[in-house]
């Protein structure tokens, strides 16, 4: 078998340095002093607050750098991402270093590291699998090109789509279909001899995958909460609930009034905390104004056809979220006692198809309450004195397993157009 051999990407290095120093793109910054690792804003595509324009900036400027994207393309934000993951994990001039990254706050990022010159070409024909460190022995069916800078070029794009296959596969991403669950847990591509592959022309790229078969086992009822429900005060979060019921009351709870007892409720309750929380008093002391006209709230209701609120108390409620009528101007919520549908489960499933087949903007799964105020408005809603955001798990889990789908397809895709004949053979191997 061919051995592989360590390989400057000068190019990928250079740029990304440049990109880094011109302070362009948003989070894209030192992570060191010493300037030798870096931030990368990494945003799952699926979040309501995902901003193209933003969080896939530098995604796409790569993408654009490497001729895979021009005018008239349409918008791909995962597939640029994906492309630019594997620019990095298949480079030995870069390493992520996980213990520095933060994927689990509202503006996640990765960092990496530049590799220096003697700490690389020591792991030759092997390469790193992202953040686990698996290694896997690797050959490339590679062209004879007329000149050696022409050769670096088509190896740098054979490489990527390598490499983005591999950590699919290496990931664990799961396919679903009606019958059965496909896990992909090794992947190998075969590889030539060098005699061969100088005088022979690729004719096919052929694939061997391991995979596991298992039969879809169903997820019980209390495997995930029906909501979340964060609490912000001028932007800062001030709490979170997981409710497991299909209903909740969101209010103000006052201490100087105690209810008298009535019959239990089967209803959660989320109470707004004090107005203590906010350290500025200006802001604190109009909080504590409007709180005692919230002691009513809100009460949400969620069941298979959506998510529904009905607003009981005195002070104003606006929202926004997928089925709001108005997307630039304000919609508030009237006093009454018929339910409002905040959320469409069916329309939401015709949009998730839609975008599995098509791609485009992801459905939204989220929905925003303003307590007080006007909303949406031109006023950022970190000016907002209480906003709730209202997430739904199940819709959340499905648009990531779309995406996922999505990912697996462009994978494919891009390796059929390595291929002159512009196909995949795939050699699957089911282990029960």
């Amino acid at each position: 078998m061919a051995m592989g051999r360590a390989r400057s990407s000068r190019k990928l290095k250079q740029w990304i340095v440049d990109q880094v120093m011109s302070e362009q793109y948003p989070g894209l910054v030192w992570d060191d002093p010493n300037r030798t690792m870096f931030r990368i804003p990494w945003k799952h595509a699926g979040k309501q607050d995902f901003r193209s324009d933003e969080d896939a900036a530098i995604f796409k400027a790569w993408a654009v750098f490497k001729g895979k994207l021009r005018a008239g393309d349409k918008e791909d934000p995962p597939t640029w991402k994906t492309r630019f993951r594997c620019a990095l994990n298949k480079s030995s001039e870069f390493e992520e270093v996980p213990g520095r990254s933060q994927l689990d706050i509202s503006e996640p990022y990765k960092v990496y590291r530049i590799v220096p010159l003697s700490e690389q070409g020591k792991d030759t024909g092997a390469v790193r699998l992202g953040s686990r460190g698996r290694e896997r022995e690797r050959g490339m069916k590679r062209r004879r090109v007329k000149s050696e800078s022409d050769r670096e070029e088509e190896e740098e794009e054979e490489e990527e789509e390598e490499e983005e296959e591999r950590r699919t596969g290496g990931e664990g991403k799961k396919i679903n279909s009606p019958a059965v669950v496909v896990e992909p847990i090794t992947l190998q591509v075969e590889s030539v001899s060098d005699t061969t592959q100088q005088h022979s022309p690729i004719n096919e790229i052929q694939l061997n995958f391991t995979i596991e078969t298992t039969p879809p086992a169903s997820l019980p009822s209390t495997a995930l909460p029906s909501m979340l429900i964060t609490i912000f005060y001028s932007g800062l979060e001030v709490s979170q609930r997981r409710i497991m019921g299909k209903d909740v009351k969101i209010a103000s709870r006052l201490p100087s009034r105690n209810p008298a007892p009535g019959p239990a409720s089967s209803v959660e309750k989320v109470w707004f905390p004090s107005a203590a929380s906010l350290s500025n008093p200006v802001r604190s002391q109009a909080l504590s104004r409007l709180l005692p006209f919230l002691e009513r709230g809100v009460l949400l209701a969620c069941n298979p056809q959506g998510l529904f609120i009905q607003r009981l108390c005195q002070g104003r409620v606006f929202w926004s979220g997928p089925g709001a009528p108005h997307h630039d101007r304000p919609n508030k919520l009237d006093r009454q006692e018929s339910l409002v549908q905040l959320f469409d489960a069916k329309h939401f499933n015709h949009e998730l198809e839609v975008y599995r087949m098509s791609g485009g903007q992801p459905p939204q799964f989220k929905v925003t309450l303003c307590f007080g105020e006007e909303f949406p408005d031109n006023d950022p809603v970190t000016d907002k004195l209480i906003t709730v955001q209202v997430e739904l798990p199940r819709a959340r889990q499905q648009l990531e397993e779309v995406t996922s789908f999505r990912e697996s397809v462009a994978l494919l895709q891009d390796l059929a157009s390595q291929s002159p004949l512009g196909e995949v053979t795939l050699n699957l191997y089911g282990i029960s």
